[in-house]
Order: C-alpha cells, then structure tokens, then sequence
C-alpha cells in the first residue's frame, strides 16, 4: 500500500469513528522519522483508545508494523511514515502540537 493510500485509509477511519478536529500536516521537510503527522480529537479517554486498537488491527491486516505509545490523554501510533496523534481535546490545546508542527510554514 502506498503512503497515500495508507494516509487516505487512516483519515476515513478517523472521520467513521467520529474523531474531532481531524488535521493533517506535512513534516518530511523537518522530520527524519516521519512525512505525515495526523492530529485528532477524541471524546474520552476510552474513545481514543478503542480508535487506536481499530487502527492497530487495520494496520496488522495490512501487514504493517505499528508503535503504540498511550496516556491518559495522549495516544501516538507510528507506522510506515505516518505518525497519529490522538489528543483529548483540553490536552491537545495544552500541548499545541500543531503550532509546533506548523511554525516553519508561518514564517
């Protein structure tokens, strides 16, 4: 599967399963472990977590190897290029990932 196809099949899912603020940015100019940083909303806490166990079990259908790190408020999935930021949404604003991804583009 190529990285677009894998990209276009991550945000379908995300959208299906109701994640919120669903954003997408580019980072292979700056970033040496990934081209495409994907950031979304979930929730609650379980929302995020049974997202992120539907991804895994997708990415394993595909036959793709995938890193999973959870919080109580942060879920982060690496796989082939793509990372997934899951967020509750008061720690999302918090941490503004976003921004950080994004600062390189403003100026």
């Amino acid at each position: 599967m190529s990285l677009k196809a894998l990209k276009g099949q991550i945000l379908k899912i995300l959208d299906e399963k109701k994640l919120e603020n669903i954003v997408e940015i580019d980072t292979s100019l700056f970033n040496r472990f990934s081209e495409i940083c994907i950031i979304a909303s979930g929730t609650s806490l379980r929302h995020m977590h049974a997202i992120a166990d539907f991804l895994l079990r997708f990415l394993k259908s595909e036959k793709l190897h995938a890193i999973i790190e959870k919080t109580d408020s942060w879920v982060l999935i690496e796989a082939c290029g793509i990372e997934i930021h899951l967020f509750k949404p008061e720690m999302r604003e918090y941490y503004a990932l976003e921004k950080l991804l994004t600062f390189n583009e403003e100026k």
